[in-house]
């Protein structure tokens, strides 16, 4: 049933137009003021049409109007403003009122028929629109959370211990958006020998998480014919080679197109050796305890992922007591100040990571970070950030040979949002 609502002081008009759209099918209700008029449509909630007159006590049509036009007002209401004048500036009212249609008191029965008829064609496409709005509103809150509800996971699947024997870490991971592409994560191999790895997916959403996710479990399996980090000897892979299995586990197909940069480094915990391989991803950073110096590491290998020809090289350093080494994706150094249109860089990593040495290392992935964020002058970040700092102690006497291989699931790092 579709309805009009009415509105005219004069009982000879209302009685006309009421009759006339009544033949034409149209359930009528009437009104003889502005106000009595809101009354009715707050009451009456299935109208959305309104044919009001312009000139009537208490509330005229032009203020009628207005109130109905309110983003205030409950919904969208087609509003007609009839009129007795016939002028340019008449109509030029109206419509700056909100009227959705002008006619002037005396038009053809046929005309009024037709603008009626087009101004319900009108009402029913807004009505469908809404209709899909709503249903889209709910979709995306169905999405977010289960985006929400997948980021959570994403998150307990970073490492809770950060101290080992010879050995203290700290990390923090800030996706961009819900989910994001980098992951992190160490895992004692043996009683001397502790891997840790960082790694950043390409792109954001859905298809890069899921992909981090896939390369995490991979990962993580320490024993067995399935394991990459160690072989069927359960002698421990060097780090070009699981980058390496890596790379053909993942290569993209015309399909998907997705590929990650890495660094991937195994540390004698005993020894300060550190047997380290950089797949794409930008250079680690070398904090030198004796000197607070601060150099570059890396290599300039292919990204992970995308070559089916590559040859990965790594590297070995020895660590000295108290060095540090820092591994972070490129949301650090890409980070950007809007006004001085340039990037925080690698050279300003390496500064800061000096500038910071003095505190405590559990410490310094924060400071770090909101040094970052001081200096783009912004909270948020516009890629994921994710920073991992690894501090050998130096040797250590070995009380037990035994050691947990498994990796821990629970997140003590601080995430923001």
């Amino acid at each position: 049933m579709e309805y009009i609502l009415i509105v005219d002081d004069d009982p000879v008009s209302l009685l006309f137009m009421s009759s006339l759209l009544k033949r034409c099918g149209y359930q009528i209700i009437s009104a003889k003021n502005g106000l009595e008029a809101l009354t009715i449509l707050t009451e009456k909630p299935q109208i959305q049409f309104v044919l009001s007159d312009w000139i009537m006590p208490e509330m005229d049509g032009i203020e009628l109007c207005k109130k109905l036009k309110e983003l205030e007002f409950d919904r969208y209401i087609f509003f007609v403003l009839l009129s007795g004048k016939d002028d340019k500036l008449s109509v030029i009212n109206g419509i700056n009122a909100g009227a959705d249609d002008f006619i002037v008191k005396g038009t053809d029965v046929k005309e009024l028929e037709a603008r009626v008829k087009a101004g319900f064609r009108t009402l029913e496409l807004h009505n469908k629109l809404t209709d899909k709005n709503q249903e889209l509103d709910l979709a995306y809150a169905t999405i977010r959370k289960d985006l929400d509800s997948a980021g959570d996971l994403i998150r307990q699947l970073l490492p809770t211990q950060t101290n080992f024997a010879g050995v203290e870490l700290n990390y923090m991971s800030i996706p961009s958006a819900q989910i994001g592409g980098d992951m992190l994560g160490y895992m004692q191999l043996d009683p001397e020998h502790l891997a840790f790895y960082l790694f950043d997916v390409a792109g954001h959403g859905v298809s890069s998480a899921l992909m981090s996710f896939s390369v995490q479990q991979s990962l993580s399996i320490i024993e067995g014919p399935s394991s990459i980090v160690k072989d069927i000897n359960n002698q421990i892979t060097p780090p070009e080679e699981v980058i390496n299995k890596l790379n053909k586990l993942y290569i993209s197909d015309d399909k998907i197109q997705l590929y990650f940069t890495m660094i991937y480094a195994v540390l004698n915990v005993k020894t300060g050796d550190m047997h380290y391989c950089s797949a794409g991803h930008p250079p680690l950073v070398w904090l030198h305890n004796d000197s607070k110096k601060a150099e570059l590491i890396g290599h300039d290998n292919f990204v992970v992922g995308a070559f089916d020809f590559v040859d990965y090289q790594s590297s070995q350093i020895k660590l000295s007591p108290g060095d540090k080494i820092w591994v972070y994706s490129d949301g650090i150094t890409e980070a950007e100040n809007k006004q001085a249109t340039k990037q925080f860089t690698e050279n300003g990593l390496r500064k800061s990571i000096m500038d910071i040495s003095s505190h405590p290392t559990h410490l310094q992935t924060e400071l770090l970070v909101n040094r970052v964020r001081t200096w783009q002058e912004s909270n948020t970040f516009e890629d994921d950030v994710s920073v991992l700092a690894v501090e050998w102690k130096g040797k250590f006497k070995q009380e037990d040979d035994s050691c947990n291989t498994k990796l821990t699931t629970k997140v003590n790092a601080q995430f923001f949002r």
